[in-house]
């Protein structure tokens, strides 16, 4: 059975100096020490090992084949070593690190994409995970800390000790076939949707769960005749004619043929906020978040 050793890593760098220079003095003057306690400190290791690593002579030093094993180790430790403290220290610094992102789908066109790309760009060695979840699934990955962060629209309050900032504000916008009528309105009224057909992502999906809110508050109850999993799917629909939606304006900077996006007269929020515990901020995410809360000044 292997027996466990615990060996300071200094008495590891005393031993390879003296491996090395195979002399004691030229070695003792490289660790900047005296001669006397390097001696001592290398005898110290051989004891701890039980084995002897240098044949010593009145005037050289000889490794022993147990030495020779050693300083090939010792090498291979130390650099390890090395590279795990410098890691630790960029991490340290937030120059390194690996971030858990929730995301809904929508946050990831509009203002935040440029953003990200710039972040990724001039953070190499910061490795973002993004997850693409629905905001009350991204609450309990939060709760559980399987995400260091949060992403989604409209301003849900968060849970008790966690920090809730508003990235940029944003607005829902009607999506239409091309040859709809209301594409004349250079503002829809949202009252003028009480007789349309809607094609929605589930209602589950929080922002539908809010939109059907919206029109309740406004005398109707859309009347949904598709419901898909998928925006894009939404967005296709709606261009064969069969229905109208509600949708982030992120989705009008990209080119949907077929589909023609009108603002509301009266405006429905649809800002995105970045949600996330304060005290297990790590310095990468600090610098992620400076990042994206620079849309709200931009």
């Amino acid at each position: 059975m292997e027996r466990a050793h615990r060996i300071d890593l200094k008495l590891l760098r005393y031993f390879l100096a003296v491996a090395e220079e195979l002399h004691f003095g030229r070695a003792a003057a490289r660790l900047n020490m005296s001669q006397p306690p390097l001696s001592i400190h290398v005898k110290e290791l051989e004891q701890q090992l039980g084995t002897l690593l240098f044949v010593r002579h009145s005037r050289s030093v000889a490794l022993t084949h147990a030495g020779k094993i050693l300083m090939e180790e010792s090498r291979r430790l130390l650099a390890s070593a090395s590279q795990a403290m410098a890691r630790v220290e960029q991490i340290g610094r937030g120059e390194a690190g690996r971030i858990e992102l929730g995301v809904v789908g929508t946050a990831m066109w509009g203002k935040m994409r440029p953003v990200m790309r710039r972040f990724l760009k001039e953070n190499p060695n910061v490795e973002v995970m993004f997850r693409e979840n629905m905001p009350t699934t991204q609450m309990a990955l939060l709760e559980r800390r399987e995400l260091d962060a949060g992403i989604w629209r409209m301003a849900t309050e968060p849970m008790p000790g966690f920090t809730r900032l508003r990235l940029h504000e944003s607005s829902f916008l009607v999506a239409m076939p091309q040859d709809h009528p209301l594409i004349a309105c250079d503002a829809v009224p949202l009252e003028a949707l009480r007789n349309e057909y809607f094609v929605t992502m589930p209602s589950m999906h929080t922002d539908w769960a809010f939109l059907q809110r919206v029109c309740q508050s406004a005398g109707f109850s859309p009347m949904i005749v598709r419901e898909v999993m998928e925006p894009q799917t939404v967005l296709a629909m709606v261009s064969m004619g069969i229905g109208i939606t509600l949708i982030a304006d992120s989705y009008a900077q990209m080119n949907w043929p077929g589909v023609v996006f009108r603002p509301l007269e009266a405006r429905i929020p649809a800002d995105l906020y970045i949600v996330f515990e304060q005290q297990q901020v790590t310095p990468a995410m600090v610098k992620l978040v400076e990042a994206l809360t620079h849309l709200n000044r931009a």
